[in-house]
């Protein structure tokens, strides 16, 4: 009657229900009459060595034993597969073995138990209709537990459920810890009475109970079988344990007839376990069996009859008192008549498929504050569920999630921020709009008209697109998605607007110091002295902002063709949810992001190309800042602002790119700062400087008709290449005067040289450029007195000019007028233009003193008569 270690103590309710079955029969003259029915048992205590024992105590001791009943399923395992050796039938009201269903086995098995596996479709009814598919089983080694297990697993499977296995014997601890690191929360337990206490004791130590948990237990437990015994001596209290098992489903087979028909004994379900109660000594929810008890009435008023029909189906001459182990005729009509045996019992429907087990609905129950509650009723054959509602969660919100959830959650810019962004985007569009509106209304003052207004207005759209790509760089955003399809759009969209706003804008500030500098270098001083006061043509500055353009343009068709861009997820570390969120959720966080296989490819051609460009920049403002051009008038202002975006750019564009790409608010927030500053500031310096001047300084007759008048006239190309011309020929003649210079010191060192001793005075050489055109050049001689100590040498001609005839030489200098560019200009035709030559002649005058000191006479150019002179020709 008891359990034995880790059994089932069945046989407390039991037993009283058979011998009450064995009264009732007797009782009814109906059936068995003339036949008394006598119990012998034993307490096989569900210990199957035991019970192999006392099976052959049974029947080796008289009388003979017609047909055997027995209860758990250790102890019918052994009988049933020994009993066909004595041609015994073997009735069990308590073994749900799915084993047991194995007909080459235990061919003469019988069961008014539903085979456990009876339980596994109501249980995968269950998990389909609360949208669970990941369970975990835990059971003990036993083969009833064993195969229930591996018969639930096969069919979860087939379903489309996930399933993880643990097994112990004993004690469950490591078991039930293996379950806390597999984070199981839809839990299956399938084991005896005394280790689901245990089981349940190490939940509640681990935790694996409330809301996030569901537990599934066997239905055919006492109603209070949670709370523990003495004697058992768990780690657990009562309270502990109650809370533990709070809201866990059970699924059993229907034991208990509940509708108010009477069964074939005369008495309904209700009446009988109102019988039984009275019979028991203790409480039903502390009595062993007790679920089972209908099972065991039913299958003895089974086996009555088929006794009965066996008696009706025997030859003449034979009856049931002729049985012995080897007689098989009465052994095979009693096989048939328990095979076709159907009535209504107390249990419900009785009735054996092939394979000996009972054809049974499944009932579902859940423990609420203590008391178990009818949730519903499931018929295997007809795969129909009868759902009442009345399931309860903790929380109340409806069933936990069979594992924690993985809640995606996409990084997106916030909306807070997006929001001011686009703001300030909008507030620059307007501001852009206005300035280009402002160059169009005073397009006639002199101050726009010398600032190049037609690249002002290019800088202008410039700013409107980057501050435009800022909407499309925010999004997707907070509570703003963009369809997944159309992604790669958005992708080249950001880029492409911003670079092409970048070029436009910053290009035209930089066409403006490439011009100023260019004229303002040193070999272009003259051409800037004639053109300072002259218009600029706009095609030079269309030129350098239309070669950015392509350049980009180039890059940008290039990379959408050859390698596009596509939409690429970049997943991060699990998180824990916002402080205060109930759900039993973890947050992946999921960053969007255009990715394309050669990107850093595409991106280093950008960055290299936009980075020399910077810097470039950067350079010619720096060398142009102190130049001015008249109509460049705000080269200053401009080159400030190129300072401003060089900068900004060359901070901003690595930090982005290399170190927050994957941090979606600070990546756009710098991004955003940088574009909307470099707006700002570049607007404002190019064009408040102008709108406070046309404030301040009303427009002029003169300044009117100076404007009237530049827009009349134009600079002719011919005049321009003229100017050029001229400006070339200049620097060949100054280059010209410097070789001369070098020739003439050289023809001084010759003539040191050649008079020896002789003293060379200083010589004067002047080149003045009068402003007629005419170069003069003077080289004047000091004459300087040779004393020859050789009295017998007469002064010659001869040999005081040898050495002196032998040097001569011509300067020819070219010139042009240097006159004032702005004056009128001379024809190449004009003598001020042409070349002239100058014949200079340094006279040098030596005299031979013969001891007398002889006093020199000047050089006179008219005096033939001079004694001692030569004319050399320079």
């Amino acid at each position: 009657m008891e359990a034995g270690a880790g059994g089932w103590p069945g046989g407390m309710a039991c037993r009283p229900a058979v011998e009450m079955a064995i009264e009732d029969i007797n009782n009814n003259s109906g059936i068995l009459d003339g036949y008394v029915l006598k119990l012998h048992h034993y307490n096989s205590k569900c210990q199957p060595g035991l019970a192999a024992k006392q099976m052959f105590e049974l029947l080796y001791k008289p009388p003979v034993k017609l047909i055997l009943l027995s209860g758990c399923s250790p102890v019918t395992t052994v009988i049933a597969e020994a009993a066909p050796v004595w041609n015994l039938l073997v009735l069990s009201y308590g073994a749900s073995s799915p084993a047991l269903s194995n007909r080459e086995r235990f061919p003469t098995l019988f069961r008014t138990h539903p085979s456990a596996n009876m339980q596994n479709p109501t249980r995968i009814r269950l998990f389909d209709k609360f949208n669970w598919k990941k369970i975990t089983i835990i059971q003990s080694v036993e083969e009833v537990f064993t195969s229930t297990a591996k018969d639930l697993e096969e069919q979860c499977r087939g379903k489309g459920i996930r399933v993880e296995r643990q097994s112990f014997y004993g004690d469950p601890t490591d078991a039930v810890k293996t379950l806390v690191r597999q984070d199981a929360r839809i839990i299956v337990g399938l084991f005896y009475v005394t280790e689901a206490r245990r089981v349940l004791c190490q939940a509640y130590r681990h935790g694996l109970y409330g809301r996030k948990y569901i537990w599934f237990f066997i239905g055919w437990y006492a109603d209070t079988w949670y709370i523990p015994p003495p004697e058992e001596n768990l780690n657990c209290t009562a309270e502990q344990m109650a809370l533990a098992a709070e809201n866990h489903f059970t699924t059993e087979s229907v034991m208990l007839s509940r509708d108010n028909k009477p069964t074939i004994s005369g008495m309904t379900g209700l009446e009988f376990q109102k019988r039984l109660t009275k019979m028991i000594s203790t409480d039903p929810a502390n009595t062993g069996g007790f679920p089972e008890a209908p099972l065991a009435y039913d299958a003895v008023w089974a086996m009555a009859l088929a006794f009965n029909c066996t008696l009706e189906a025997l030859p003449k001459g034979i009856d049931l008192i002729d049985f012995n182990y080897n007689n098989a005729i009465i052994f095979e009509h009693l096989f048939n008549c328990v095979k076709n045996t159907q009535f209504k019992g107390v249990s419900g429907k009785v009735k054996f498929s092939d394979l000996g087990d009972r054809i049974a609905r499944t009932q579902i129950e859940q423990l609420q504050k203590g008391k178990y509650v009818l949730l519903g009723y499931y018929d295997t054959v007809l795969q129909e569920l009868d759902w009442y509602g009345n399931e309860k969660f903790v929380g109340g919100r409806g069933p936990p999630p069979d594992s924690t959830i993985i809640k995606e959650s996409l990084i997106t810019v916030s909306i807070t921020l997006y929001i001011v962004v686009v703001i300030f985007a909008i507030i620059a569009l307007i501001l852009a709009l206005s300035m280009f509106i402002f160059n169009l209304k005073y397009s006639y003052r002199s101050v726009i008209i010398q600032s190049q207004p037609q690249c002002n207005n290019i800088m202008v759209v410039g700013c409107a697109l980057c501050s435009i790509s800022l909407v499309l760089m925010g999004l997707p955003a907070e509570g703003i998605t963009f369809p997944r399809e159309s992604f790669s759009i958005l992708c080249h969209s950001r880029i492409s607007i911003l670079m092409i706003g970048f070029t436009f804008a910053y290009g035209s500030m930089f066409a403006k110091v490439w011009i100023v500098h260019r004229m303002g270098a040193s070999e272009n001083q003259e051409l800037a002295a004639f053109t300072k006061e002259e218009p600029i043509s706009p095609g030079k500055f269309y030129t350098v902002i239309a070669s950015l353009f392509g350049f980009d343009a180039l890059i940008i068709i290039a990379w959408i063709i050859i390698d596009p861009l596509k939409r690429k997820e970049q997943r991060f570390h699990l998180q824990e949810p916002p402080v205060g969120t109930e759900e039993d959720i973890m947050l992946l966080p999921i960053l969007e992001l255009c990715q394309s296989s050669q990107q850093e490819v595409w991106i280093a051609l950008i960055l290299g190309y936009k980075c020399l460009l910077l810097v470039f920049g950067l350079f010619l403002a720096y060398e142009s800042r102190n130049l001015k051009l008249r109509y460049v008038n705000d080269s200053r202002f401009v080159g400030m602002a190129i300072y401003n975006v060089a900068i900004l750019s060359l901070v901003v564009g690595p930090v982005v790119t290399l170190l927050i790409r994957s941090q979606g608010n600070a990546n756009f927030a710098f991004v955003a700062m940088t574009v909307l500053l470099c707006t700002y500031i570049s607007l404002g310096l190019v064009f408040l400087p102008k709108i406070l001047h046309i404030y301040r300084v009303p427009q002029s007759k003169d300044e009117a008709n100076m404007a009237h008048a530049f827009l009349r006239s134009t600079i002719s190309k011919s005049d321009q290449l003229r100017l050029e011309q001229l400006m070339k020929e200049n620097n060949e003649l100054k280059k010209q005067i410097d070789i001369r210079e070098s020739r003439i010191a050289e023809c001084r060192k010759i003539l040191e040289r050649r008079l020896g001793s002789s003293k060379i005075g200083d010589s004067t050489i002047s080149i003045d450029i009068h402003s007629s055109g005419v170069a003069k050049t003077e080289i004047t001689s000091v004459p300087s007195v040779v004393n020859n100590n050789m009295n017998g040498l007469a002064p010659t001609e001869e040999s005081s000019t040898m050495e002196v005839d032998k040097i001569q030489d011509l300067l020819c200098v070219e010139f042009s007028d240097s006159r004032d560019a702005n004056q009128n200009i001379q024809t190449p035709e004009d003598p001020t233009t042409q070349s002239t030559c100058f014949n200079s002649t340094m006279l040098m005058e030596l005299t031979v003193n013969n001891g007398d000191a002889g006093q020199s006479s000047d050089f006179d150019d008219d005096d033939t008569n001079s004694s001692t002179s030569n004319e050399i020709l320079l």
